[in-house]
């Protein structure tokens, strides 16, 4: 079984023609995700995508929803077929929606409507034709954004905004802004020895151009209900978990004007101990990003890599004794709303000590630790929630950030129906 691990979803840019096709053929819940798609937006989006054309496809109001269903879908196969429960997610750009929906904060037909008018958005914005974008690769991106200052400078009517929009790695870098300072500072970015590439967009993407953009996705975005998230996601502008649901209009609009800082997402992860992580998504983007930074990432749509993770999911849990500890100190935090001593005895202080004893017994002999020992201290979970009087919803919020945690495909002696979070909350 993978270990404790990370999912990660890629933005704009990943979408090819015959995205998905081969894994609707394979996977029943792709097939049902990809026409739940359709009927959301009223059109054959996976026909779009398996067929093209790659004009149409390439659009960024049919790109957007494109790769969030696909990405969504194979979400769907990593958690419903293979059992896997991430530690935490994070999303490229576009890519931070669809870890928000998988978290279950943002309900899948939602954020295909919504990624559908981001996208329409900022294709008006390309309509413009003012901005321009490029990629510039070998040079870090502090060295890339005094460049981009440098060449600002002097103009006080900002008509030579050019900014770092894009950190995506410690080597590759975006700016955006106007035509005429984007080529300048590419021009100046030359001289300083990077490689520069222009990119076929027209719009000033992830800079304070987009301005207007954001505020009209404010309005889109105070249409949604948004939900408690299932695990942690972290935000590709701060590197840092979203606290609370009040905090995620605010960030997704910023996310049109402010620069994506993608190595912040991955320090975070590391100084948290995940080293591993999942692509989930069209192509292999994100993993091709990561090598510098020392973490095994695995894409699914990596032949190998996909036989890998079904592999692993078949291996069967290990279980260790911080994980009867874990149980412990859950049982120990949660709130008491009962005071009858005599229940309080039975149902949490008796099956706490009986469970503190096994784990003192395993330490001192070295015993491997087994599966009918974490159902007892599932057990014991199970009659201090009862017991203490705990809501359903904190029962589920805890084991899953338990199962989570230790990685595991599921909880023993936690049936199905009552595991948080099964099948997910798309």
């Amino acid at each position: 079984m993978l270990n404790k691990h990370a999912i990660w979803f890629p933005g704009q840019g990943s979408q090819r023609v015959g995205m998905g096709k081969a894994l609707s053929e394979r996977y029943a819940v792709v097939k049902a995700t990809m026409e739940e798609a359709n009927e959301a937006l009223g059109m054959h989006l996976d026909s779009l995508m398996h067929e093209g054309p790659m004009t149409e496809l390439t659009r960024t109001d049919n790109a957007q929803p494109a790769i969030l269903a696909l990405s969504v879908a194979m979400y769907r196969v990593y958690s419903q077929e293979w059992g896997y429960l991430p530690a935490m997610a994070a999303g490229h750009s576009l890519g931070e929606i669809t870890a928000l929906t998988c978290a279950g904060s943002i309900n899948f037909p939602d954020a295909l409507r919504l990624v559908h008018r981001r996208g329409e958005l900022m294709q008006g914005a390309a309509a413009a034709g003012i901005g321009a974008m490029a990629a510039v690769n070998g040079l870090s991106p502090d060295t890339v954004a005094k460049v981009c200052l440098e060449t600002s400078a002097g103009c006080t009517d900002g008509s030579r905004i050019v900014v770092v929009s894009n950190m995506n790695s410690e080597r590759q870098t975006v700016i955006s802004g106007y035509k005429e300072a984007v080529h300048e500072a590419s021009e100046r970015l030359s001289v300083h020895g990077a490689e520069v590439i222009p990119l076929q967009v027209s719009a000033p993407f992830h800079s304070p151009l987009m301005a207007p953009v954001a505020a009209q996705f404010t309005e889109e975005l105070n249409r949604v209900s948004f939900g408690e998230m299932d695990f942690p996601v972290v935000s590709s502008l701060t590197g840092l978990p979203y606290e609370n649901t009040a905090e995620i209009s605010g960030v997704l609009a910023r996310g049109l004007t402010d620069p994506v800082n993608w190595p912040a997402v991955l320090a975070f992860q590391k100084s948290i101990g995940i080293t591993a992580a999942v692509e989930l998504g069209p192509g292999n983007v994100l993993k091709r990003l990561a090598p510098s930074y020392g973490l095994d990432v695995f894409a699914f749509d990596d032949k190998e890599d996909e036989a890998h993770l079904v592999d692993a999911s078949r291996q069967t849990d290990v279980y260790s004794i911080d994980l009867l500890n874990r149980c412990l100190a859950i049982a120990t935090c949660v709130r008491n709303r009962n005071w009858n001593a005599a229940e309080y005895e039975q149902g949490v202080a008796s099956p706490y000590r009986i469970v503190k004893q096994l784990v003192e017994r395993l330490r001192e002999t070295g015993e491997q630790v087994a599966e009918s020992h974490v159902r007892q201290a599932l057990a014991m979970l199970e009659s201090v929630f009862r017991t203490k009087g705990t809501s359903a919803e904190e029962q589920e919020r805890r084991l899953a950030r338990l199962q989570g945690e230790f990685g595991l495909r599921s909880l023993p002696g936690v049936s199905p129906a009552e595991r948080p979070y099964a099948g997910s909350l798309l």
